[in-house]
């Protein structure tokens, strides 16, 4: 893992096409879900450039300013120049299906500025990050541990991308066009 933590690109498309999708997030993700988050990175790099940046978690014993402030700053300098913010919030608008997510996903694809994904630590995202956002985006009502946060979001980030090509790991019915060649 350590290639996702400098914020290189993963996959097939690593270095070949300008970067479409960011996942920018607080700590490394460990055992048991290092293998599931690195699988489906590894699978959305295949179909577009994408990557992952890790930042430094800071001690919840500082306190929630603190942590807010210092990981804030770090989040910051990791998001791609003119990206497209999407923080994952609990109050975010959540897909009501992984076919909504791929329409949305789509939609996002097709236009040339990046994506960029933040998942917040133990503390959350901080509120400047939040306010900052063009978007939030919700996996549900339910409170998820950051790490498993992220293996969620890359799961349904490659079944988004999975639906719109028409491939078969979906096994709902086909509700999305293939899209371009390009996603």
């Amino acid at each position: 893992m350590d290639h996702l933590r400098e914020g290189r690109a993963v996959g097939k498309n690593r270095g070949t096409a300008p970067l479409r999708l960011q996942i920018v997030c607080v700590g490394a993700v460990r055992a048991p879900h290092a293998d599931a988050a690195a699988e489906y990175e590894r699978r959305i790099a295949d179909r577009v450039a994408f990557r992952v940046d890790e930042v430094a978690a800071e001690p919840l014993q500082h306190g929630d300013d603190q942590v807010h402030r210092r990981e804030g700053a770090r989040i910051e300098e990791r998001i791609v120049d003119g990206a497209w913010i999407v923080a994952l919030s609990p109050g975010g608008r959540a897909p009501r299906s992984s076919e909504d997510l791929s329409r949305w996903l789509v939609a996002r694809l097709e236009v040339p500025r990046p994506t960029a994904f933040l998942i917040g630590g133990a503390a959350g995202l901080p509120p400047d990050l939040m306010e900052r956002a063009d978007e939030r985006l919700s996996l549900g009502p339910l409170t998820l541990p950051h790490q498993l946060a992220r293996v969620v979001l890359a799961e349904q980030l490659y079944r988004a991308l999975a639906i719109a090509a028409g491939q078969p790991y979906h096994h709902c019915p086909r509700t999305v066009r293939s899209v371009r060649s390009s996603v």
